[in-house]
């Protein structure tokens, strides 16, 4: 019914759909996250509406970044030239893989990059003075919190171009096994990591001159929480380039 050119076609289209709307949850929750706190905080401190307008636009334009690694992917997927007629099973495989592992990949970071800066701004309500602080420790946490992302794009790029063709049918599912390794493999680290950032954020607000211990303990608990997806990375390499 369907030849193997249609079917890479469809691996594609597929992929790059995977990509954007599974991300793209991620992004829009915690953006509405950012914006509900933002606007809570406002009418407690009516007169520090531009610092929370500001840091509520940060805060969403950091979350935003997952969303747009996947656009990347997607246009890569349907307009990179990654769609060879008669490359095989294997390039079906990379393909759909590629836009599973980006999309998965991102959900879990767009929730927790926007559970921390709903945080900050909460913060900033509370302890408007502390608008500095709380704003760099919520970046510091953020990009942290990023780092999940980071690892699924570089998955998806690897599946897109540099995955040999051909129609081995374990190399094709070793394939989507990578995809899936690291696309669920990074959603706790990456929500993990923004509940510790939001939580470090909150105790400062409330507690400023414990900011330094406070800091120094999301660093240990956001390296513990980023194992899990470094143990995902390694598997998605042997998957990738070993089986």
């Amino acid at each position: 019914m369907f030849d193997t050119v249609s079917l890479i076609h469809v691996a594609a289209y597929i992929g790059a759909g995977l990509a954007v709307g599974i991300s793209s949850i991620g992004a829009g929750v915690g953006e509405g996250y950012i914006a509900g706190n933002a606007n809570y905080a406002m009418m407690k401190q009516p007169k520090s509406n531009d610092v929370l307008l500001r840091t509520m636009l940060i805060a969403q334009a950091i979350t935003e970044t997952g969303a747009i690694f996947a656009l990347v992917i997607a246009m890569l997927l349907l307009f990179g030239g990654s769609i060879v007629p008669d490359a095989g099973w294997q390039r079906i495989a990379s393909l759909f893989g590629a836009g599973l592992v980006m999309g998965a990949g991102c959900l879990g970071t767009g929730l927790g990059i926007g559970y921390a800066g709903g945080q900050a701004c909460q913060g900033i309500g509370r302890q408007p003075r502390e608008a500095k602080t709380l704003t760099a420790n919520m970046l510091i946490g953020q990009a942290l919190s990023e780092t999940s992302a980071i690892f699924a794009l570089v998955i998806a790029m690897l599946l897109l171009y540099s995955t040999p063709d051909g129609n081995s049918v374990v190399k094709s599912f070793a394939f989507i096994g990578a995809a899936f390794a690291m696309g669920f493999g990074t959603f706790g680290p990456g929500f993990g990591i923004g509940i510790v950032a939001g939580k470090t954020v909150d105790g400062i607000s409330r507690f400023p001159k414990q900011s330094s211990v406070l800091l120094r303990t999301m660093f240990v608990g956001a390296a513990v929480s980023e194992s899990t997806s470094i143990y995902a990375l390694v598997i998605a390499f042997l998957l990738l380039f070993v089986t």
